[in-house]
């Protein structure tokens, strides 16, 4: 059956992320592609908009972490066949800036890292997720490497917590803080934490981390709930 790409092709298309439906998903994004979706229109009109439902759920408490998780795979799965087809026609994706993202030293927890990742992605900042147990040097390097307008990171436990405080320390002995906003996040972290190490602020969950680094890089956008 030939799809037909309109609102309601982005609506099913958001809807899989918010279903957590991979395999529908991946079905809807091919079959777009050949019926001659621009994969910029189904990345944002569709699969950012079901991923942002999800995070807007999530903070109201109508669904959990493991639904979180799911979308955000989902969310993975399409973007990654899409970005292949971006890339292949020499089309840039609007970028609100680039944010270099991983699990300090001492933790290996990479499901809430991986979540915000995927919601920052849908939201228009470049994301490179350097993964899990990362080392102080390795997080300096990274920033450098990608030329990062911001730094985030996060933990689920409370023993390695002051890694975070030691990057920061690090940024600032070498030059490098000034330019480069931070934002860190996790069960044990606290805005009192983050204002003990130097921090700039705390993502309390993914959407969070999204109204919170905007407002770090002085992107304006609209908010659930707000007038336009």
């Amino acid at each position: 059956m030939d799809i037909k790409i309109d609102d309601e092709y982005f609506g099913k298309l958001a809807q899989t992320v918010i279903d957590g439906d991979d395999e529908e998903c991946v079905r809807l994004v091919n079959a777009g592609l050949e019926a001659g979706v621009d994969p910029l229109d189904a990345v944002e009109k569709g699969l950012a908009k079901g991923i942002n439902q999800v995070g807007e759920d999530f903070g109201a408490g109508i669904i959990f972490l493991p639904e979180l998780a799911m979308a955000a795979d989902v969310m993975k799965q399409g973007t990654a066949i899409l970005d292949d087809r971006i890339k292949a026609s020499g089309a840039i994706r609007m970028s609100h800036g680039k944010i270099v993202i991983g699990t300090i030293k001492g933790d290996i927890h990479d499901i809430g890292k991986s979540v915000v990742a995927t919601v920052l992605q849908a939201n228009g900042y470049d994301v490179v997720d350097i993964g899990i147990d990362i080392a102080v040097d390795t997080f300096i390097d990274a920033v450098k490497e990608h030329n990062a307008d911001a730094l985030g990171m996060s933990t689920l436990l409370t023993l390695p917590l002051m890694e975070m405080g030691k990057v920061i320390n690090r940024m600032s002995d070498i030059g490098m803080r000034d330019s480069v906003k931070v934002i860190v996040g996790g069960c044990p972290v606290t805005q009192e934490f983050a204002d003990e190490i130097g921090a700039d602020a705390v993502g309390f969950d993914a959407q969070d981390a999204v109204f919170k680094l905007d407002g770090l890089l002085g992107i304006n956008r609209p908010r659930a709930g707000t007038a336009t």
